[in-house]
C-alpha cells in the first residue's frame, strides 16, 4: 500500500511539473553529464505542451490561417496559461478558445476572432453529435389535428443556431476556399446562422431570416406549435402564419434537422 501511494506521489508530482503547477520534481530527478535533471524533465514539458498545440491547431485550423503561425502561437500560448489541461480526451481540450477570444486582452479588440473560433467549435460539435432517427414528411402527415396545437419538436443534437455579430462567416467561408478573407466588419443587422449534420455526415449550414430564426429558437427550446405561430404573428399576417409554420416545418424535416415529435 506504501509503495502504491509513493508510486502515485510521484506520479502526480511529475504532472504537476508537466502542467506547470508547483512540483519538487527536479529534486528527484539525476543530472546527467549531458543534460540537467530540469533539462530532462523540460523535454516531457514540451513535449506535451507541443501536443496540446497540436490539438488546437486542428480545432482552429481557419483561426489559425486568418491570424498567421506567429499571432497564433501566442494565442495558444495563452489559452494553455490559462486553461491547463485536465481531461483525458483531447477533443474537448479547446472548448474554452472562443471565450478566452471574446474575453482576454488583446484578443477581445477583435470580436471576430471569438466568432471565427466560434463557428469552428460549432461545426466539430455538429459533426460528432450523438446520431438519431430522422423525421419524415409521412411522420408529420400522420398526425391527430388534434395533436397540431400542443406539439412539440425534437431535434437532432447536430443542430446549432449562432448569432453572429461581424462577417466571420464570410470570412470563414473565404479560408475554407483557401481565397483572402475579407476585412472584418460589424454587421447590421446581426445575422443568425443554422448549422446540422445530415445523415451523409456532412455539415451543413444556412442563414436565417428573423422570422425563422424566432421560430427556430422557440421549437428548439421546447414550445409547442401554439406558441410558434404567436410569434410568428409579428412577422406575418394572420392568414399567412399557418401556412409558414407549416413551411418551416416541412424545411427541418427535409433538410435532417429533426429527430421526433411530442404533442
Amino acid at each position: 500500500m506504501a509503495e502504491s501511494k509513493q508510486l502515485h506521489d510521484l506520479q502526480q508530482n511529475f504532472m504537476n511539473y508537466v502542467l506547470g503547477e508547483s512540483s519538487d520534481m527536479v529534486e528527484k530527478i539525476e543530472s546527467t553529464p549531458a543534460l540537467s535533471a530540469k533539462g530532462r524533465l523540460d523535454i516531457y514539458a514540451t513535449a506535451y505542451k507541443l501536443r496540446l498545440k497540436e490539438a488546437i491547431t486542428t480545432d482552429y485550423a481557419k483561426l489559425h490561417s486568418y491570424l498567421g503561425d506567429e499571432q497564433f502561437d501566442t494565442v495558444m500560448e495563452r489559452y494553455i496559461d490559462k486553461y491547463p489541461s485536465h481531461i483525458t480526451n483531447l477533443r474537448y481540450y479547446s472548448i474554452n478558445m472562443p471565450i478566452l477570444l471574446r474575453e482576454e486582452p488583446p484578443f477581445n479588440q477583435m470580436p471576430v476572432l471569438a466568432e471565427l473560433a466560434t463557428i469552428e467549435a460549432a461545426f466539430a460539435d455538429s459533426f460528432d453529435a450523438e446520431d438519431h432517427s430522422f423525421v419524415t414528411i409521412n411522420n408529420l402527415a400522420e398526425l391527430a389535428p388534434e395533436a397540431w396545437t400542443t406539439l412539440q419538436l425534437k431535434f437532432q443534437k447536430s443542430v446549432q443556431v449562432l448569432a453572429i455579430e461581424y462577417n466571420a462567416f464570410a470570412i470563414w467561408q473565404a479560408l475554407s476556399s483557401e481565397e483572402t478573407p475579407p476585412e472584418a466588419n460589424k454587421l447590421n443587422p446581426v445575422v443568425s446562422w443554422v448549422l446540422w449534420r445530415k445523415a451523409d455526415l456532412v455539415s451543413h449550414y444556412r442563414a436565417l431570416d428573423a422570422a425563422e430564426f424566432a421560430a427556430l429558437e422557440l421549437a428548439m427550446q421546447g414550445e409547442n406549435f401554439s406558441v410558434i405561430c404567436e410569434r410568428l404573428l409579428d412577422f406575418f399576417s394572420e392568414e399567412e402564419t399557418p401556412m409558414k409554420a407549416v413551411g418551416y416545418l416541412q424545411s427541418w424535416i427535409q433538410e435532417e434537422m429533426l429527430s421526433g415529435f411530442n404533442s
